[in-house]
């Protein structure tokens, strides 16, 4: 069972099992720096919304966080979570945070695996895993599910590697690439619509997936 963290904003989030020891002294070192009681994702407050609009496009690598400034994954030494109300298709697939899903094993699978439910099944060797991931699961309408995942990386080499797998990754499932870092396609030509966006910060990475049937 993953450790469960005392939260913020409300929405619940799932530390990687195998990173949870690692992760919980850099915790302590960002509570100690910032004052902070918590490490857990929070929902995104209105500066948090705003940071984003600061990426920008880079091709293959994904959107490139702008170099100035701080990291925009976090706050106050906080990760920043999304709302249900910042996934894709919102205002039709009305999404909900999913507790049983963020605390699913599958669900907080490291980068470069991709899809929900074993969609995209395969993925590149060699890719090392990350020294923390946040993730959380949300649901939507009908069939729709989404994910999000927030990883730290040893390096920023090592955040290059795992985007570069999860792009191998979608090439491999049949998802198609697009300017500033997102990947669209049905995974094997068939199914539900996957919606995939990639941001990268140094050694950050962030990953939203969003997979739903769309209406005829």
């Amino acid at each position: 069972m993953a450790d469960v963290e005392e939260l913020l904003g409300g929405i619940p989030v799932r530390l990687a099992p195998a990173q949870a020891v690692r992760a919980r002294g850099d915790r302590r070192r960002a509570r100690q720096r910032a004052g902070l009681a918590t490490a857990a994702l929070v929902a995104v407050t209105a500066a948090g919304i705003g940071s984003w609009t600061g990426l920008t496009p880079a091709g293959p690598h994904g959107g490139d966080v702008a170099s100035e400034g701080g990291n925009p994954f976090m706050s106050r030494g906080t990760v920043q979570n999304l709302k249900p109300s910042d996934l894709p298709m919102h205002n039709v697939l009305n999404w909900k945070v999913d507790d049983k899903a963020s605390d699913d094993e599958t669900s907080r699978a490291a980068l470069p695996q991709a899809g929900l439910e074993g969609v995209c099944n395969g993925s590149p060797g060699g890719i090392e895993e990350p020294r923390q991931q946040f993730t959380s699961a949300f649901t939507g309408k009908g069939d729709a599910k989404a994910r999000y995942r927030v990883s730290q990386y040893a390096n920023t080499d090592q955040s290059l590697d795992a985007i570069r797998g999860l792009g191998q990754t979608l090439h491999d499932c049949g998802l198609k690439e697009h300017k500033g870092g997102s990947y669209s396609g049905r995974p094997n030509g068939t199914g539900r619509l996957l919606e995939v966006s990639v941001r990268h910060w140094g050694s950050w990475v962030a990953v939203v997936e969003a997979q739903y049937t769309p209406a005829p």
